[in-house]
């Protein structure tokens, strides 16, 4: 029997702590199998946020310029190393119980991936998966990262994709530790990009299809 459709959420833009304190809340509740499983949709404040195998020599900025450039650092509980996060990128929080959907870690993560690269296409961006390295880049650009973390059996955290996002700010880090540039929809697109609505209505339509096919029928 297949699962309960997931339950979109729009948080609009919010700020990273306060994001990071429900998303807590909500997972928890369904770890106590409260509620359904969750897309949440939201954008933030400029952020730098540090994985669990974060190195701080990845972030090129001192304190005082992190003050200067409003740039806030947390350190969570998701994988991966460090990410920005900011205004016109197109985050997408997934809480989510993993067996309740016959999902590995390894398909969720591939079912992602998929869904970052799909929406992509529907903007004409053509963009794929690398084996040797996590998210969606498009000619060796990254367009989207992936974080997650797994609690008791329930998923938190989970994507960015840069739609119109500032791309000077990830100069100030070496993102997920690799030595690589970031892109956008915007950019990819010639100066032209889909808004922040068009573009998480469509990772939250192929997130749920990529999602959905693992469920046994």
């Amino acid at each position: 029997m297949a699962c309960e459709p997931f339950k979109r959420i729009n948080w609009g833009l919010i700020p990273y702590p306060k994001a990071l304190e429900r998303m807590r809340r909500l997972h928890a509740a369904r770890v106590r199998g409260k509620g359904r499983d969750m897309l949440i949709c939201c954008e933030h404040p400029h952020v730098l946020t540090l994985g669990r195998h974060a190195k701080p020599d990845n972030i090129l900025l001192n304190d005082e310029e992190l003050a200067a450039k409003g740039l806030s650092v947390f350190n969570v509980e998701r994988g991966g190393q460090v990410t920005y996060h900011g205004p016109g990128q197109a985050v997408i929080y997934l809480v989510v119980a993993l067996l309740r959907r016959g999902l590995g870690v390894r398909r969720l993560v591939e079912g992602i991936t998929q869904a970052v690269c799909d929406a992509a296409a529907d903007f004409g961006v053509k963009a794929s998966s690398d084996p040797e390295r996590p998210g969606a880049w498009v000619a060796g650009r990254k367009l989207a990262a992936i974080g997650l973390a797994v609690r008791n059996g329930v998923t938190m955290h989970g994507l960015a994709m840069n739609v119109s996002t500032n791309l000077n700010y990830f100069g100030y880090i070496k993102a997920c530790g690799l030595d690589s540039s970031a892109t956008s929809l915007e950019r990819e697109g010639g100066g032209h990009a889909p808004s922040m609505a068009q573009a998480q209505d469509a990772l939250c339509s192929h997130l749920e299809k990529e999602l959905a096919e693992a469920v046994p029928a």
